[in-house]
């Protein structure tokens, strides 16, 4: 006689198998059709003073050297088609997060300011982050900024993100703002983040994420 304890944890069971499964065509690029919930604008930014590095200097230390900049308790990167640094456009990127989820991200586009990579369908997000260096009117004055466009990948990664996930982001996106503070030399003297949720509108990562780099 099976119990009732044992039915309950079989959704569970089903959801982990799912999980440890993998989606289907686990590296192709995400849209926002592929995430479930709302459109999610979430910025973190930190605002620099004395600055002794160029801001195009700062982007591409930025950009080939993310594992290093990024906490390996919160995100462990490594190249997937290559070892890295070098990381160029193309490039797809292994991470672990949080020492226990999966995730793929291809990185999309390079300029002298910055980049920006989009999910692949093995991450818990659908969608794409930003990474720029926005120089001040000033010698030595720039803002870093991470910008990501986001839809949670699945209901259980909806719940996560709700449940905590969401302060580890905010948490792992700050250590990787310091880090590249202090490889361009000066000091942050202000910093914040915000999180604002989008109507639902085809196309909408693509054109947010894209517009700052292509201009």
């Amino acid at each position: 006689m099976v119990r009732p304890i044992a039915l309950l944890a079989l959704p569970a069971l089903a959801l982990t198998a799912s999980i440890l499964r993998g989606p289907p065509s686990p590296l192709r690029p995400t849209t926002s059709a592929d995430g479930v919930g709302p459109l999610t604008r979430r910025r973190y930014w930190a605002e620099v003073e004395g600055a002794t590095r160029t801001p195009q200097d700062i982007a591409t230390d930025w950009r080939n050297r993310l594992p290093q900049h990024s906490p390996k308790a919160m995100a462990w990167f490594r190249g997937l088609d290559h070892p890295v640094p070098p990381i160029a456009q193309g490039d797809r990127l292994w991470i672990l997060l949080l020492g226990t989820r999966r995730a793929r991200v291809v990185i999309e586009h390079v300029d002298d300011m910055g980049f920006r990579a989009r999910t692949l369908r093995l991450h818990p997000d659908a969608g794409t982050s930003e990474f720029r260096v926005l120089p001040g009117h000033r010698a030595g004055h720039l803002v870093l900024q991470v910008e990501s466009v986001m839809r949670t990948n699945s209901r259980f990664d909806r719940i996560a993100y709700i449940l905590g996930v969401h302060a580890a982001q905010r948490m792992t996106w700050e250590r990787v703002l310091d880090s590249v503070a202090a490889y361009s030399g000066g000091q942050i003297m202000n910093r914040g983040h915000e999180t604002v949720e989008l109507p639902m509108l085809p196309q909408v990562p693509e054109l947010l994420a894209g517009s700052s780099a292509e201009e």
